[in-house]
């Protein structure tokens, strides 16, 4: 088999069958993408109408999709993007580059940007006889949307650089890439497509 069913965690609000996931309310739906053993999909719903589901394995990638309530009002979403994300991003001293995108779901921003020690995972070394633990380099890149009231971030992280883990068979980069074929099996679902409560 190329790459691994994913395992939800027990305390999943969302429903993950056959290697897709649904929302707890059913507003989106999103495939969960190929991956290595031992990888982990959980799911968070602290605020009302905000949703955080986060996908991991062994390759040092993180998958992040993300709901939240939120209003555009008289204002682009590449506008909203900008002021919002992009101006803070470049407060952290990020680099980002950014491009409006029609997808499947609509008017979305891509976002890519590169950041110091920030992989979802972590290297040990032996350094004059000490284990040193580094983290690696992260290239990340974020698709938003924006319908109905609400915001939706798909994030990918993945680390970089010679030390980073690697299997033949499962695609790590070009980060726009493989955030493109995620982004293709996410679908912000229209109330008639919403499963019953």
């Amino acid at each position: 088999m190329l790459g691994e069913r994913a395992t939800g965690s027990s305390v999943m609000r969302g429903k993950l069958e056959n290697n897709v996931y649904t929302s707890p309310l059913g507003h989106f739906r999103v495939r969960i993408p190929w991956l290595s053993s031992n990888s982990t999909v959980r799911d968070e719903t602290s605020v009302a109408d905000t949703v955080i589901v986060t996908i991991a394995d062994e390759l040092c990638r993180e998958f992040i999709v993300s709901q939240r309530p939120g209003f555009l009002g008289a204002q682009s979403l590449a506008f909203w993007v900008d002021t919002h994300i992009v101006e803070e991003l470049k407060r952290l001293n990020f680099t980002v580059q950014s491009k409006p995108l029609m997808t499947r779901n609509g008017p979305a921003m891509m976002l890519r940007y590169r950041a110091a020690a920030a992989a979802p995972c972590s290297r040990t070394a032996e350094v004059d006889g000490k284990k040193v633990v580094t983290k690696l380099d992260a290239d990340v890149g974020w698709y938003v949307y924006h319908r109905d009231g609400r915001f939706y971030r798909l994030i990918y992280f993945v680390g970089i650089g010679p030390d980073a883990p690697s299997l033949w068979y499962v695609n790590r980069e070009p980060v726009d890439e493989v955030l493109a074929q995620f982004a293709e099996g996410f679908k912000i679902l229209d109330s008639k497509e919403q499963p019953a409560p």
